[in-house]
């Protein structure tokens, strides 16, 4: 008897860990926040939850009017993989500071174009967009639907309540805050690394490196100069 005390527990937080973990795996975006009317590169999180299947189509629709519609999308290569982007055309035109826009993207289908580029089990894939003019809302809410190579198709989009449970597959959510005031966003590059583009800070290292530099040149020419008009001296003695 004692012995099934002891092992009830811990049996127990083995399948409290095991129920953790599945309701963790699901399509997510990184990051999870962003501020309203800024520039963010989105990741979609999505894992392989089958044992002996493949992830080989990812589907993201994106939200129209009147839910919180993003202005401007642009989609990041992604090695092994082909984008469609479809477009979705407002019977109402968004004013931007760049003007009007009367269509926009509706959904980014991604297809894995061979087999070794597919997400395999154990895995997740990144699937990466550049969100231009997110909306003054406090959150945008996507719907994502996955296929397998099995022909299992899990579709992410039950509703998540404020304040409630989780439903079983919820859809991925941007959470939005308020925008960053006073001073001004520093400019980030994009340099290109093939299948992806890498967001570089600012950075002062050159400038610095540069500033040593001509320091170093002038304390050298100071001691040359020493150096010189003391063997001069020599000399004349």
């Amino acid at each position: 008897m004692m012995r099934r005390i002891l092992l009830a527990p811990a049996l127990a937080g083995v399948i409290i860990c095991a129920m953790a973990t599945a309701a963790d795996a699901h399509v997510s975006i990184d990051p999870s926040s962003a501020p309203q009317g800024s520039t963010a590169k989105l990741s979609f999180l999505v894992p392989n939850e089958e044992d002996r299947a493949t992830v080989t189509k990812v589907q993201i629709a994106f939200p129209t009017p009147p839910d919180a519609p993003i202005a401007g999308v642009s989609v990041g290569q992604k090695a092994g993989w082909k984008a469609t982007v479809r477009m979705t055309h407002l019977a109402k035109p968004i004013t931007t500071d760049d003007g009007s826009i009367t269509d926009i993207v509706g959904e980014i289908d991604w297809v894995a174009t061979t087999p070794a580029a597919a997400v395999k089990p154990g895995e997740f894939g990144e699937f990466t967009i550049d969100a231009d003019g997110l909306p003054d809302e406090k959150q945008v809410v996507f719907k994502a639907v996955q296929t397998y190579s099995n022909g299992a198709v899990v579709r992410w989009i039950d509703p998540v309540p404020p304040g409630g449970p989780e439903p079983e597959h919820p859809t991925p959510i941007l959470e939005l805050t308020a925008p960053a005031s006073g001073g001004t966003t520093p400019t980030t590059s994009s340099v290109s690394t093939g299948d992806s583009a890498t967001i570089l800070a600012p950075s002062t290292k050159d400038n610095s490196a540069r500033a040593l530099g001509v320091i170093g040149i002038a304390l050298g020419a100071v001691a040359l100069v020493s150096a010189t008009g003391a063997l001069l001296r020599r000399r004349r003695s």
